[in-house]
């Protein structure tokens, strides 16, 4: 008699496990999906565009896309971790949050775009054509606001359960791009790199927010018993949380961006094209962690008891996959830089296996950023991001002086391993919980 009730419990644990595990998964492959098909054509597109376009309009273009995409993404506020966070979960109207976080993303990516048209051509004359092309500069800030938008509605999608859309969204940008920019060669455009990328984008905006408005969002189930935000943390808690975010988003993109301009500074140009080309495959096998993060995000704060036994599940399911890719990288690193030349594989092999190395770490901190994230502990973040930060930076300088780009890929190593170490008795904490339960 006394198995009937634990039967029920183990029934009722069941059906809970397969009401958030099994959108995580479908989440999950489907953001994995989305970062292997968003490669291939990104590397068909400047493929594309090395061999049409004179490599001067390459390279004026691509400085304009380059600048758009990272000043967007100060513009974007970092919300994008808050829309995985809270619009799970929130109460009220959720199109009037979707509305709110665009408005904020354009209005502040304006500002930053208008600054950067006024300002920059006098600094950097590689940008002094935004001050003689007046549509130019007006476009540029345009399609900042837009790309600000873009790269958020992913964000809504993943966090309103609609990512399997996301492959299928950003893979018809990648065609697009392409078909585009071979038409506008043709045509005799006086940018066709830089429209190429900016009109599919702005077009894809509208069916894209046609399907979350008109669809996803009117379909979203109610949140019954779950805390609000503001229930869960309170107005002071939740503009904590925004400044911590922003900051640490901040941090964290500097880590990335500011490794190759040690480069530069410290060994030259010749010697970052062989660290940047592995930094680049290196950074795009750590975006399927992020990515998977994400969804993981998304379920815990939409069931926070159960973000114990989805990260174990995370764990089991890609944890081999992690270990395998990151042996794969190590071992393969010389065919995968074969393609780029006799010289990338001596100079530049042993770096991708260095940075290979810190992805297995990158996933520890990926995972306690999550639960951090879940619980409202921002400030553990921002401490995570800004520390990775200075030990980059400190250990890039004194190993790069010492053993070239080796040794600055070796600084990212051993700043990713602290930091992962520190991390760890958390996650273990996290996996020790979720094992109890099972």
């Amino acid at each position: 008699m006394s198995s009937a009730p634990a039967l029920t419990a183990s029934r009722i644990r069941a059906h809970i496990e397969h009401e958030v595990a099994d959108p995580l998964l479908r989440s999950a492959y489907s953001l994995v999906l989305n970062v292997v098909l968003t490669s291939i054509l990104g590397f068909g597109f400047w493929i594309a565009a090395a061999r049409l376009v004179p490599a001067s309009t390459v390279g004026r273009d691509s400085a304009l896309i380059s600048a758009m995409i990272t000043l967007s993404l100060i513009g974007q506020l970092n919300l994008h971790f808050g829309v995985l966070r809270f619009l799970p979960i929130v109460k009220i109207d959720a199109a009037r949050a979707v509305i709110g976080a665009y408005t904020a993303t354009a209005v502040f990516t304006v500002v930053i775009g208008s600054l950067f048209v006024l300002l920059a051509p006098g600094v950097a004359h590689n940008y002094r054509f935004l001050r003689a092309d007046v549509a130019l500069g007006a476009s540029f800030v345009v399609a900042m606001a837009l790309w600000g938008i873009f790269a958020l509605q992913d964000s809504v999608l993943t966090a309103l359960r609609g990512a399997p859309w996301i492959p299928l969204e950003n893979a018809t940008f990648g065609v697009l791009k392409i078909a585009g920019m071979v038409a506008l060669f043709v045509l005799g455009a006086s940018h066709p790199v830089f429209l190429a990328w900016v009109i599919p984008m702005a077009l894809l905006l509208i069916p894209v927010n046609y399907l979350i408005f008109a669809k996803i969002i009117p379909s979203r189930p109610e949140r019954g018993s779950e805390a609000s935000p503001v229930e869960r943390f309170g107005w002071s808690g939740l503009r904590r949380f925004f400044v911590h975010e922003y900051l640490a988003g901040i941090f964290m993109q500097a880590t990335s961006t500011i490794v190759p301009v040690l480069v530069v500074g410290l060994l030259g140009t010749t010697q970052n094209a062989y660290f940047y080309i592995s930094f680049t495959i290196v950074g795009a096998f750590d975006l399927l962690v992020l990515n998977i993060a994400s969804s993981l995000t998304v379920e815990g704060a939409i069931s926070e008891s159960s973000l114990p036994r989805l990260t174990l599940l995370v764990v089991r399911r890609f944890g081999a996959a992690l270990i395998v890719g990151v042996a794969v990288l190590i071992a393969g690193a010389s065919w995968f830089l074969l393609p780029f030349g006799a010289d990338y594989v001596h100079g530049g092999a042993s770096v991708l296996r260095l940075l290979a190395c810190a992805s297995a770490f990158r996933a520890i901190i990926a995972l306690h950023v999550v639960r951090a994230r879940i619980e409202g502990s921002t400030v553990r973040v921002l401490a995570i991001q800004a520390s990775t930060f200075t030990l980059v930076v400190a250990l890039s300088v004194v190993l790069g002086q010492a053993h070239g780009i080796q040794g600055i890929a070796m600084a990212w190593l051993i700043a990713n391993a602290v930091i992962g170490c520190v991390a760890a008795p958390r996650v273990l904490q996290t996996l020790h919980t979720a094992k109890g339960t099972v």
